[in-house]
């Protein structure tokens, strides 16, 4: 029986449970990450605002950073696949910006149907190493993020900054349903390790 002034000891879980806890949370911001970074890329290159070499640089390390946490899960291979995949979809994202301040439809077009090969290419990837992920959610979701990638980027080329700052609050509360789709399959994927290892 608990009396009215006991105080509760808060549960003390094993290190490694805490450790990898820890580690779900911090995955859960890779996309907002993403999101935030992408458009600070996309302020300095269509505005001419700060270093974009920079901005560039600091895209291209979120892949290395998130690797050191999924590697936990999944292991050198598929972390290595999936650091690929997403070096790729940013430098895929900076061409297709490029393209639309130079006005080139081709290039433009050929960028975007290479982004959405990615993203489908992800979403069949995390479906195949993560069982609590499924392909059809994963590529609904990155369909979704690309899409409004490319329509925020339209908005900065036409200077319609209204509809510029509603497109990042969507993309921001997309961000939030894809880390919780993200976190929650890894720490299914976690609590099912666990157990085996328990058998």
């Amino acid at each position: 029986m608990i009396y009215k002034n006991e105080v509760q000891k808060p549960v003390q879980y094993p290190y490694e449970i805490n450790s990898q806890m820890n580690f779900i949370f911090r995955a859960r911001m890779l996309w907002r990450d993403l999101a935030t970074w992408l458009r600070s890329y996309k302020v300095s290159l269509y505005g001419g605002v700060g270093n974009t070499d920079e901005l560039s640089q600091r895209l291209f390390r979120l892949p290395t950073e998130y690797g050191g946490i999924l590697r936990v899960f999944f292991g050198d291979h598929n972390t290595e696949q999936l650091m690929y995949l997403l070096t790729q979809y940013i430098a895929i994202l900076q061409s297709l910006f490029i393209a639309q301040i130079n006005n080139d439809v081709d290039t433009i077009n050929q960028y975007a149907q290479q982004a959405y090969q990615n993203v489908n290419d992800t979403a069949a990837f995390l479906a195949s190493i993560n069982p609590y992920w499924t392909q059809g959610e994963w590529a609904t979701l990155l369909n979704s993020f690309t899409s409004m990638q490319i329509e925020e980027a339209t908005t900065f080329l036409t200077k319609d900054y209204t509809r510029n700052n509603d497109i990042f609050d969507r993309i921001l509360s997309l961000t939030n349903i894809i880390g919780d789709y993200f976190s929650e399959g890894l720490a299914n994927y976690f609590i099912l390790n666990q157990n085996l290892r328990g058998t």
